[in-house]
């Protein structure tokens, strides 16, 4: 009896600790990688030596740091270097989800109002008439990640559901839900799990109810994703594990309480994939062509999950 006692205290007390201190160990070496790739002038890169300093991979970082409240001296050289790097139209290089995450690491810092009364303002001027956004300005046609994206700096700036531009990008990503559940990037193209999981992560941020099958039905999408590593795959059929992707799903998953199980088996993944530096490979940023690269865009993602699965 004493001895299945024991048993059941590992499985429903020590497991979990043991989990959470995986996943905070994991965090802590990517912590360090992020530091140790900082530019002078105070940016970061997707890359470092292959790709410049730019706004947007600054501003997952300073996001990063400051969720964890860790080197504020490097985080706030970031933002002086976002605050420099806002275009006059309001806008970070015309790029929606370069604003909206300029917005997001500005909000986290608790600098830059007028910068981010700014960059609103942009994104309200480029929203589609149906509702969606477009990866940049005008131009091209609406996508679901770079909505979802947008929709969470709206929410960050502190614009509900009440808000008209808010409501519309609710109602049109919601409508671009295929019929396996599952999110594509343009309306009506294949389920992917990076665009699924910021459709969930942004309409959960909204008070979209986890019963409805808008959420419902892409989280059981996502859940087929997931492979026997923990990891989880951009499709569900004939594809690897990536620990960018699974980053996107954690970071989704993280509102669910009864999904922590599934957060606690990809944590593990990321574990046994990250490099001694804390770095992680992957092939997910497209600026890689396909090519699996160790980089910082991915090991900012995944400190950025782990930071909120908590």
């Amino acid at each position: 009896m004493k001895k299945n006692a024991l048993f059941l205290l590992f499985i429903f007390v020590l497991f979990p600790l043991i989990a959470f201190s995986q996943s905070q160990d994991v965090k802590t070496k990517a912590i360090g990688h992020i530091i140790s790739v900082q530019s002078e002038n105070g940016a970061w890169s997707r890359l470092k030596g292959e790709f410049p300093p730019e706004a947007e991979p600054t501003s997952w970082a300073v996001k990063v740091l400051k969720m964890n409240n860790v080197h504020n001296d490097m985080a706030e050289k970031g933002v002086d270097f976002i605050l420099k790097d806002q275009r006059p139209d309001g806008s970070w290089n015309n790029n929606t989800a370069h604003t909206a995450f300029a917005i997001i690491a500005l909000k986290e810092a608790g600098r830059g109002e007028e910068a981010i009364k700014k960059g609103i303002q942009y994104l309200r001027s480029v929203q589609d008439e149906a509702g969606g956004f477009r990866r940049i300005g005008k131009e091209g046609v609406p996508l679901t990640v770079f909505t979802a994206v947008v929709l969470t700096a709206f929410k960050e700036a502190g614009y509900d559901r009440k808000d008209p531009a808010v409501r519309q990008a609710l109602d049109w990503l919601m409508g671009c839900q295929n019929p396996d559940g599952g999110y594509g990037l343009p309306k009506g193209s294949p389920s992917l799990a990076f665009s699924t999981a910021w459709a969930v992560r942004a309409l959960l941020y909204h008070g979209v109810a986890p019963s409805t099958p808008f959420v419902q039905d892409a989280v059981e999408w996502l859940i087929k994703a997931q492979r026997p590593s923990g990891g989880f795959a951009m499709v569900q059929k004939n594809a690897p594990e990536d620990p960018e992707v699974t980053a996107y799903v954690i970071m989704a998953l993280t509102r669910l309480k009864e999904k922590k199980d599934i957060i606690d088996k990809a944590a593990g993944y990321l574990l046994g994939v990250q490099h001694p530096d804390g770095s992680f490979t992957s092939n997910t940023p497209m600026q890689f062509n396909k090519v699996p690269k160790k980089n910082t865009q991915t090991t900012l993602f995944v400190a950025w999950a782990l930071s909120e699965a908590k």
